[in-house]
């Protein structure tokens, strides 16, 4: 790409994968109070394919044709805008910047947020981008989420559909706030469940009704009541 003309997906109609097209777009400026990061990752959740599944649910988003793609991003700050102080050229960042984050660039507003301008953050040494760029809607959601019940040490929380992008921020934060976790998910992830901290029970024939725990499985709960139940299944 030159100076002049980058790469961004975008979609001219809503709906599926088959809308997505890559585009040449002219490369982005960052104006007073912007950083424009050079984008090396890009991280999809469900969210990203609701959002541009079709018109009335863009406009719940505030999207409107032609609209980019995706959330979560990580990269390099390339340009930094009047006004800023809290990042340099060459700093690794991530975050989210609403439908607009599968490009080469992103301009992010350094007071903004996901919804509104996008929002950055420092990437902890240690982090590589392709893990940074999972980070910003799944870490915010469990976050969000667990902030709600307040745990704490003497508490038990039961995370439904402890494997999957949100499930796994779940389990780490509460296990991190002292919390003992029960975390249902495939027997394929209960072994990752048990490295992050939390209790393994399979689906079984009682998964999707109401009673997350039928039958034997009720036993795990026998040493204490579960003081919160997340369900972080299909996120």
């Amino acid at each position: 790409m030159s100076n002049f003309v980058s790469r961004a997906v975008q979609l001219e109609s809503f709906g599926g994968p088959e809308v997505l097209n890559i585009r040449e777009v002219p490369v982005p400026q960052a104006g007073s109070g912007q950083i424009r990061v050079r984008v090396t990752a890009a991280g999809l959740n469900p969210m990203d394919w609701l959002m541009t599944s079709d018109a009335a649910t863009a406009a719940r988003f505030g999207l409107s044709l032609p609209s980019g793609f995706g959330t979560d991003y990580a990269g390099i700050i390339d340009q930094v805008g009047d006004g800023v102080t809290e990042f340099t050229v060459g700093d690794r960042v991530f975050g989210g910047a609403l439908s607009r984050a599968v490009a080469d660039y992103v301009v992010v507003d350094v007071a903004g947020t996901i919804a509104v301008g996008g929002d950055a953050h420092h990437t902890p040494d240690g982090v590589d981008d392709r893990t940074a760029a999972t980070l910003t809607i799944a870490g915010c959601t469990a976050s969000a989420a667990l902030a709600v019940v307040n745990l704490g040490p003497d508490d038990t929380v039961l995370i439904g559909g402890a494997g999957g992008g949100v499930g796994v921020f779940a389990v780490q934060l509460a296990r991190l706030a002292g919390a003992r976790v029960i975390g249902t998910g495939s027997a394929s992830s209960a072994d990752a469940l048990r490295a992050l901290g939390a209790e393994p029970v399979t689906y079984g024939d009682g998964y999707g009704r109401p009673d997350p725990l039928p039958g034997s499985r009720r036993r795990h709960c026998r040493d204490g009541p579960i003081r919160d139940r997340h369900d972080a299944g299909g996120t």
